[in-house]
């Protein structure tokens, strides 16, 4: 579509739910053509507002969503990059009805491009760029059970910003029903310590909505239902440090017993956590605020 040496990279990366792809050019591209299985969602930011959309320009913050039967059709300007998450059309459909409590399957339209909240967006497109920096970097990562938690999260901040999000069927709790689901919540929890749960997992467990959900783990501890499912998962880790302290154990194989496969981001957490490497663990500090509430619903 345009003069000059031609450079440019494609990246396509399959995980356990997802395809990821990108690509990077410098001269101009026209694409045209369908593509039979799946759904396509494509974030619209600085670095590909120039190109047209099914004859359109699309303004950053955009977010293209693409069924099968509509046609790809998007011609770009030099030095373009677009970033896609592709996954099958029933997945997608049955992740967002869990998710959001809906008991009919979400009806996407065949091509749309909303523009969700900007906290929601930013939310996506972070989490599909960590996503695909993982499946870059770290590629024996996807396919584990930590790599499918992060495809599962990029999913969900997916179905965050999709448009329908707001009809998420929220249920007032009474204060009893409120502990009942948390202790439930938290029961499940206990009994999967050893790999990463995710909010998919868990909605479909408790059978509530991820919004009310979020909510009641905020009302009992401060911190949503994943980021306290990490919290204890890092003390039964640092429990087993301690235990395992002047045997032959490696943090390599106590940290992959809990399910932590990638140990740099595993490290840095832990001493964000406890304020010092696992390497390097002398003892459990005690449960933190949040863990005593726990143990008073048990």
């Amino acid at each position: 579509m345009s003069r000059g040496k031609f450079a440019g990279a494609i990246h396509v990366v399959n995980g356990e739910v997802v395809r990821l792809f990108q690509a990077e050019t410098n001269q101009a591209i026209l694409t045209r053509g369908m593509d039979s299985e799946f759904a396509t969602f494509i974030p619209i930011t600085v670095h590909n507002a120039s190109t047209r959309w099914a004859h359109r320009r699309l303004s950053p913050g955009a977010l293209i969503a693409k069924l099968p039967e509509a046609e790809y059709n998007n011609q770009t300007k030099p030095n373009t990059a677009i970033r896609a998450l592709l996954m099958p059309v029933p997945a997608i459909q049955e992740i967002s009805r869990i998710l959001t409590g809906q008991n009919a399957d979400r009806k996407l339209p065949t091509w749309s491009a909303p523009h969700p909240s900007p906290r929601a967006m930013e939310r996506f497109e972070r989490g599909l760029a960590s996503l695909f920096a993982t499946a870059i970097h770290t590629p024996s990562v996807l396919g584990t059970p930590e790599g499918r938690a992060l495809e599962m999260e990029c999913l969900r901040r997916l179905v965050e910003a999709l448009p329908e999000s707001s009809a998420t069927v929220t249920v007032s709790l009474r204060n009893n029903d409120r502990t009942l689901l948390v202790r439930r919540a938290v029961d499940f929890m206990h009994n999967h310590l050893d790999g990463p749960l995710t909010a998919v997992e868990l909605c479909a467990e408790l059978g509530v909505s991820d919004r009310s959900l979020r909510r009641v783990f905020r009302e009992a501890f401060g911190i949503g239902p994943l980021a306290y499912f990490r919290l204890i998962r890092l003390h039964a880790v640092a429990a087993a440090l301690k235990a395992a302290r002047g045997s032959d154990a490696s943090v390599a194989e106590i940290a992959g017993h809990w399910g932590f496969q990638r140990l740099g981001s595993f490290a840095a957490e832990y001493k964000s956590q406890f304020g010092e490497l696992p390497s390097h663990t002398l003892g459990v500090r005690g449960a933190s605020g949040i863990l005593r509430k726990a143990i008073c619903l048990q």
